[in-house]
Order: C-alpha cells, then sequence, then structure tokens
C-alpha cells in the first residue's frame, strides 16, 4: 500500500552524498527563480519512507529547449504549466530510493494535479515511466582525474592547455570560499552576460542564489587589474567536483581566452585536492573532450495529461533533442 505526502522540505539526509545533494536543493528554494515553486514527493510503502523525488513547477515556453531561430520565435506564444520532477538548474534528475513504476506513477498522478505538462528532467534511459516520450538531452561532460591526469594526456593535449593558462596569465586569479560579498552584485551581473548569451535559456537565477548557495561553493575569480572579469562557482562533496555557473565580461575576457582557461584552472583546482571526477556542464564539449572529459547521456521524459496534445508533441519529440551544432 503506497502513501505520498507533498513536503516542503525533504526529508533528513536526501541525497546527502552527492554535490548537488540535500542542502544544494535547500539553498535553492529560497531564490524565487522565474515564478518557480519547489518540493518533495515522499512515497511511503507501509508507512516506511520509499521513495523521494524532488519537484518544481513553473510555466514552461514550447519554445526553450529550440536554438535561437525563426522556429523559436514562431512558438514563442505557446506555453504550459509544467511539473517536473527533478531540478531547473541541475544537469542530472535525482530521485533517491525506489524507482520503479508502482512508486513513479503514484508520483504522476500528484504532479498532475499541479500541472498539465509533466517531465522527469535529465535523467537515465529507461525509466519505468510507459506512458511518456523519452527525448535525448544534453549529456554531461565528467572527466575522471587522478594525480597523474596531466602526465598522462598526450603532449599536443597538455601543451594546447598550457598555452590556454599562458594567454590568461595576465589575469589575477584568486580562489574563494564562497563569494566574497563585495563582489556578489559583479558575479551576478557577469552571470547575466553569460545567460543573455546563450542560445537555449531554461532558468534564470536572481541574484540571492549566489548568496544562498556561498556556504557549499567554491569561486575561482579572475580580474583585470581591480575588475573581476570571470568566475567559475564549483560544487564538490564526496569526490565529485560540479562546475555549477560561470560568468564572464565577453568584451574583455575573449581577449585572454578566459572561458577555456577557466576549465582548464577547474582541473587543476580537482587535481589538486583529489577529486576522483569533475562534471564540467554541458556546453563546449570540443573543448572538454581535450580535457578528456567522456559525455554521459541524459534524457528527458514529458506527457501532456491532455491525450491530443501529448499526441502533437510525441510528433515534435525531434524538435527537443540537440542537434549536431549543440554537441560540438
Amino acid at each position: 500500500m503506497l502513501r505520498l505526502e507533498d513536503l516542503e522540505h525533504p526529508p533528513e539526509g536526501f541525497l546527502k552524498d552527492l554535490p548537488e545533494g540535500g542542502a544544494f536543493y535547500e539553498s535553492l528554494r529560497g531564490t524565487e527563480i522565474e515564478g518557480c515553486h519547489f518540493g518533495y514527493f515522499a512515497v511511503y510503502r507501509d508507512d516506511r519512507l520509499a521513495t523521494v523525488a524532488p519537484y518544481f513547477v513553473m510555466d514552461f515556453h514550447l519554445n526553450t529547449l529550440l536554438p535561437n531561430g525563426a522556429l523559436k520565435t514562431a512558438l514563442s506564444w505557446i506555453k504550459f504549466r509544467l511539473g517536473c520532477i527533478g531540478n531547473p538548474t541541475t544537469d542530472y534528475g535525482q530521485i533517491e530510493g525506489e524507482v520503479s513504476e508502482e512508486t513513479l506513477t503514484c508520483i504522476q498522478r500528484a504532479l498532475s494535479n499541479k500541472a498539465r505538462l509533466l517531465a522527469f528532467k535529465g535523467f537515465p534511459e529507461g525509466l519505468p515511466l510507459p506512458a511518456f516520450v523519452c527525448a535525448k538531452s544534453l549529456p554531461v561532460p565528467v572527466v575522471s582525474l587522478d594525480s597523474n591526469y596531466f602526465s598522462s594526456l598526450k603532449s599536443d593535449r597538455r601543451n594546447l592547455l598550457k598555452r590556454k593558462l599562458k594567454k590568461a596569465a595576465p589575469l589575477r586569479y584568486e580562489e574563494h570560499d564562497g563569494v566574497p560579498a563585495h563582489l556578489l552584485e559583479r558575479v551576478y551581473a557577469l552571470y547575466l552576460k553569460t545567460w543573455q548569451k546563450a542560445d537555449i535559456k531554461f532558468e534564470r537565477l536572481t541574484p540571492d542564489y549566489f548568496a544562498h548557495t556561498a556556504h557549499i561553493s567554491k569561486y575561482l575569480l579572475f580580474f583585470e587589474g581591480d575588475t573581476l572579469i570571470g568566475f567559475t562557482q564549483l560544487i564538490g562533496r564526496n569526490g565529485v567536483l560540479v562546475n555549477r555557473y560561470v560568468g564572464l565580461d565577453y568584451e574583455r575576457s575573449d581577449a585572454y581566452g578566459l572561458y577555456f582557461a577557466m576549465f582548464v584552472r577547474t582541473i587543476e583546482y580537482a587535481v589538486r585536492e583529489r577529486y576522483r571526477e569533475a562534471e564540467l556542464g554541458a556546453t563546449s564539449y570540443e573543448f572538454k573532450r581535450i580535457l578528456g572529459a567522456r559525455q554521459v547521456p541524459t534524457w528527458n521524459y514529458f506527457r501532456h495529461t491532455n491525450p491530443l496534445v501529448h499526441r502533437v508533441l510525441t510528433l515534435l519529440k525531434g524538435m527537443f533533442e540537440p542537434s549536431a551544432s549543440e554537441l560540438r
């Protein structure tokens, strides 16, 4: 016998071993991201907690996952109320505990009371969701690390990384636990520059995000003189480091090749701190392959509660899968 509770906060110990675990989810919940409502479904089997699934609810524009172009513009007027299992900011979706057709059906029913378009974002292939359409999402570049990482690279790749750092050498480089309070406004401004430049935009953070996640973050900061022109936010736990967000002043940083140097610094930091792997974020695949990243596939599952709308979305499935250009 299954019973479901809709919780504002997760049970104690939720995803405690993951970098983007319970502490990250709770920090994010109070940041008011684009009207998102966050919560957790707790499924009990005979009064024993079996499954915990984080969810969010928001208005979702059909063209969100499309690159810039005529089709994105043409579909801009279509939006749905979306109820999604996962998190709007993370590359991987997480469900803790039992993941069975029975528990997921229970979760679907609860989600359908909140929205008409239902989704599971960033999960492995093969979730037991028979009524859902499964569409490929962007893979996550993951680099395996050890103390021999740099020496094990081919000489041409190692020399390329050295050139990237040399080009950025005129910049001052600093590492900080959390974001310094006096730089919070500048960090957010750089984040917005990067967000606005992206072809695909899902969520837009508020300054509160950077303040609320400061206690679980490491920041790599890059200055031209006294001016911050780039940052990387890192979150690490239990041997895994996640490159969460970057921000750049493109008018000043491009001359230093800073975008690429930031990832080299991330790998340097991860090796020094003895992380076993680093997740580098779903962009710039070619350079991340040079860093030795393997591509971990992810899938999005979706279903509309209206059968006719669901049929149309099924026919449009290919529109929501990454193109060859997005995977470069």
